[in-house]
């Protein structure tokens, strides 16, 4: 059984925007957010590999809005195709605006994983 196609793998991580990472201006600086997200498009695949993740292979980045500082970001990375050959990850940055309390999409991604002969773990 094909356990990654069957299973919702996703996985949500905090990220507040210090002054650290910011901007004269207090907006977060993009690298910070891309280098941010491409570690956390391994956490859903990171259970599953034997050895260590291999590095990615194609990816896809779309920076909607800039984050300032002391937004607090949810960063939700999520499994969403696998393949012989690819293990894709689609990550979304959100941040909750503060006045009407919805989401707002600050950037999305996907991340493409290689597949080796037996990269994969079995699960029961």
């Amino acid at each position: 059984m094909n356990t990654i196609s069957k299973n919702n793998i996703q996985t949500n991580i905090q990220f507040l925007v210090t002054k650290k990472v910011t901007n004269a201006h207090g907006f977060l600086h993009p690298h910070v957010l891309f280098d941010k997200i491409q570690i956390v498009a391994t956490y859903p695949i990171r259970e599953f590999y034997l050895h260590d993740i291999p590095n990615i292979t194609e990816y896809a980045f779309q920076m909607n809005k800039s984050a300032r500082l002391h937004d607090n970001l949810t960063i939700q990375a999520q499994l969403i195709q696998h393949d012989e050959k690819t293990v894709k990850v689609s990550i979304i940055v959100t941040k909750t605006k503060k006045k009407s309390k919805t989401e707002e999409v600050i950037c999305n991604a996907l991340f493409g994983f290689p597949l080796q002969k037996h990269p994969i773990r079995k699960v029961s």
